[in-house]
């Protein structure tokens, strides 16, 4: 049986609707060139596992066991609030959890631990125009940073807030925006890649860039 290139497990529909996105829609602007297919197996090569982020963290081996035997490589993304490890850092949770899934089956190289920290939103704050537009602030971005700044929620010195999901709650809340999965679309489909800085994202580039390389970067 010919096997598959990529199998991937998310969290939540967050989660499932970025790497849609991303995997989608946005490969050229990634530098990568994979046949990925969003559905649900066993057809197609995207999970949103029903245990989210701790379930992620626990059943990593049980979750990509199957795999094995129809994908050469796997990622697993989930937050590092709430998987239940949540004092240790990403770097930590993401060796450990990429040591069991070796150790269970999975060549070296072959499959992908991305921690998220503290949570998915963390993506969202990305240096780029879009960000402020989606989130209801079509002002400017230094508008919505002086909101936040004067809420406690953005310290001037920092890259991004410390709080990345209540600050992206209160940022649309004073918009009259909801907040919801389709957002985490949005961007995925808007943002530029080159300004976020996200360890955990650039980490999730960085192999995808490894594992399924292409010329055409954009």
């Amino acid at each position: 049986m010919t096997q598959r290139q990529l199998f991937v497990v998310v969290a939540d529909l967050d989660a499932e609707n970025a790497v849609r996105n991303l995997l989608c829609e946005r490969q050229r602007s990634l530098g990568i060139s994979v046949d990925f297919n969003p559905d649900r197996p066993p057809h197609g090569d995207l999970l949103r596992y029903s245990g989210r982020d701790s379930g992620c963290y626990k059943d990593a081996v049980d979750v990509l066991r199957a795999p094995q035997q129809t994908h050469r490589h796997a990622l697993l993304i989930f937050d590092r609030h709430g998987c239940g490890s949540d004092k240790r850092c990403r770097e930590e949770i993401e060796a450990e959890v990429e040591h069991r899934l070796y150790e269970n089956g999975w060549a070296k190289d072959s499959a992908c631990v991305i921690v998220i920290d503290p949570e998915l939103e963390a993506w969202v704050w990305a240096s780029s125009p879009h960000v402020s537009g989606v989130l209801g602030w079509h002002e400017s971005g230094d508008a919505l940073r002086a909101f936040l700044n004067e809420r406690g929620l953005w310290d001037k010195a920092s890259p991004k807030p410390l709080h990345p999901k209540e600050a992206m709650q209160q940022a649309l809340r004073e918009k009259n925006k909801p907040f919801g999965a389709p957002l985490f679309s949005e961007l995925a489909k808007k943002v530029s890649f080159g300004g976020c800085e996200d360890p955990a994202f650039r980490k999730l580039w960085n192999q995808l860039k490894h594992w399924f390389p292409t010329r055409s970067v954009r």
